[in-house]
């Protein structure tokens, strides 16, 4: 041998100045992506400058987080182009993972205020509010009943309502036969809905809510607990006030098993448009 081995590192000196486990290498070795020069009688393994280097590459490319396989693969066919298509792609799935934890933030954020705004509550008061247009997903419920059925129904609601990437960051909730419900009678739901904001593309899954005056209250327990009290409490409020129902009742689930075991302590709200019988009186 033309060097002495002075001029050779061994594997702990290597690791050392990488500040890397010695164990490191010799999973390198093992895979076939940085091998010794040479290995002594004594089994020392032993690194050459040019092995030095390459290992600069190796150590500060998995800084970067980019694999094993693709750092190998540029050590085959290094060149300017290469290493800027290997950045770029890292580049490129930064942006990824950048995206992805915005839409975690934006989540958390929205959660966030709507439980701010559930603590804030005023709890059995009907007031009349203006709402803009809001478009609605909705999964037809008129031909089940109860059951295991509407479950699955829920599920599949869910499935094309958001994002299988996506949380769940808003409630389903229910909507129920206006005249029945105005008439105190017991009925089951007509379909879910989800708010969705403006998709792209309208179908049939959708449905609009005109922008106008809405009657909102919101109350505490289950809605088939309350329902029935609940509907009296409108119903007077719209005699009272001269007012007459536009649409089916919208229920939504603002506190559920999500925030508490206890069904008493559910919060709900229920919305329907109205409009006053005698125009005149806005």
């Amino acid at each position: 041998m033309s060097k002495s081995i002075e001029d050779f590192f061994t594997a702990g000196e290597l690791a050392t100045l990488f500040n890397i486990p010695k164990q490191t290498l010799l999973y390198y070795d093992r895979i076939g992506l940085l091998s010794p020069e040479f290995i002594a009688e004594n089994g020392y393994r032993h690194y050459s400058l040019t092995q030095y280097l390459i290992l600069e590459i190796i150590v500060n490319l998995r800084k970067l987080d980019i694999p094993i396989s693709q750092i190998k693969d540029y050590l085959k066919h290094k060149s300017s182009d290469k290493f800027n298509e290997l950045i770029h792609k890292k580049s490129c799935e930064c942006d990824e993972i950048i995206n992805k934890h915005i839409k975690i933030k934006h989540s958390l954020a929205f959660v966030d205020k709507l439980l701010s705004n559930i603590e804030n509550l005023a709890l059995n008061q009907i007031t009349l509010e203006h709402q803009s247009e809001q478009i609605i997903f909705i999964s037809d419920l008129s031909s089940v009943a109860v059951g295991k059925k509407r479950l699955e129904i829920m599920a599949k609601h869910n499935q094309k309502a958001f994002n299988k990437q996506h949380f769940k960051e808003k409630a389903v909730g229910w909507i129920v036969d206006q005249k029945k419900f105005l008439m105190g009678e017991k009925s089951y739901s007509l379909a879910f809905f989800t708010t969705v904001g403006h998709p792209q593309n309208i179908n049939k899954n959708h449905m609009i809510l005109p922008e106008g005056l809405y009657l909102n209250i919101f109350f505490k327990g289950t809605y088939h607990k309350n329902s029935k009290s609940i509907s009296k409490k409108i119903a007077s409020f719209l005699n009272s006030n001269e007012l007459q129902p536009l649409s089916n009742i919208y229920v939504m689930p603002l506190k559920n098993h999500w925030l508490t075991s206890d069904p008493d302590e559910y919060i709900n709200k229920i919305s329907l448009q109205v409009t006053y019988i005698n125009q005149e009186t806005l």
